[in-house]
């Protein structure tokens, strides 16, 4: 089959774009996070690490503005961690969006980790809980395998039954339970922003299955399950939605919220990235919580 000289380019672009940064951080990490919820403290947690300015690099679409890339270690893994995921209301395209995700893979990269804030229908739930996703619905308007085929990227037709991986949200339920705090399982309804919902589209999202509602996330999923990515999603749950009676949304409260739950979403992470470097060095010490992780009153 005869490639197109564009898509031989597209796929030449993001291969060197992974060279330069193999060569600059001799690093070729094994997971990759896109972190909205936790970026920082994870960030800062990572040993030797460096930081990449993306738009130092014209291998790297404009689209991404300045977004960078962290690269180091955790538990002796390496590890990179990017900024949160690009919303589809900055109207990025669809082949920008998957740009880092595809580079990570070229790099190496076999599990992507995604982190985002979002709205929870979930009962029980409450501002500053986590939650991880074990499904998606796309309201985004963004797919980024749209157009025309690139077989040097991946199928035609990507199977999306089981789009999380399954024992990476079952170690991360494990994981918060023996931590001490709740990791709600749910839904997450992908939305396009940047206006919030409406009280129809709430009711309509929470009757169509949503249990949690973000604006991000899902068209890296896409991008990464095409490239053979094992996938895990969290949240951290900004605020809770009574789709029969919601309320105005308070910025203020969610950023509270948001802040709240980026200890607890780093804790996790940092547990987890633990237990999948365990080898011969034996169970890794668990990290707990502290009281001050306490969820606010709800108003």
């Amino acid at each position: 089959m005869k490639i197109p000289k564009e898509m031989q380019a597209w796929q030449d672009q993001i291969k060197h774009a992974a060279r330069i940064l193999v060569e600059r951080t001799e690093s070729r990490p094994k997971v990759a996070m896109f972190l909205g919820t936790g970026h920082g403290e994870i960030a800062g947690r990572l040993e030797d690490k460096e930081v990449v300015l993306l738009q130092e690099y014209p291998e790297f679409p404009e689209d991404l503005g300045e977004k960078s890339l962290v690269f180091g270690k955790m538990a002796g893994m390496d590890l990179v961690v990017g900024e949160a995921p690009l919303a589809p209301y900055l109207g990025v395209t669809g082949m920008a969006l998957s740009f880092p995700v595809r580079v990570c893979r070229e790099m190496g990269a076999e599990i992507l980790i995604l982190t985002a804030g979002a709205a929870s229908f979930k009962p029980g739930s409450k501002r500053g809980d986590l939650g991880v996703v074990e499904d998606h619905l796309n309201f985004t308007n963004l797919n980024p395998l749209v157009g025309k085929q690139n077989p040097l990227l991946g199928p035609r037709f990507p199977d999306m039954t089981w789009p999380y991986d399954l024992e990476l949200m079952e170690r991360s339920e494990r994981l918060a339970e023996r931590i001490g705090f709740e990791l709600h399982e749910g839904v997450f309804a992908a939305i396009q922003g940047p206006s919030l919902p409406t009280r129809a589209e709430y009711r309509f999202l929470r009757q169509a299955g949503a249990d949690f509602v973000g604006m991000s996330t899902v068209p890296e999923v896409i991008a990464a399950v095409h490239a053979g990515l094992r996938v895990l999603a969290l949240v951290g749950i900004t605020q809770v939605i009574d789709p029969k009676k919601p309320r105005p949304t308070d910025i203020e409260e969610m950023v509270d919220a948001a802040d709240l739950a980026a200890p607890r979403m780093a804790i996790l992470l940092s547990n987890l990235i633990e237990e999948l470097a365990e080898n011969e060095k034996g169970p890794a010490p668990l990290r707990v919580a502290d009281e001050s992780l306490d969820p606010p009153r709800e108003p």
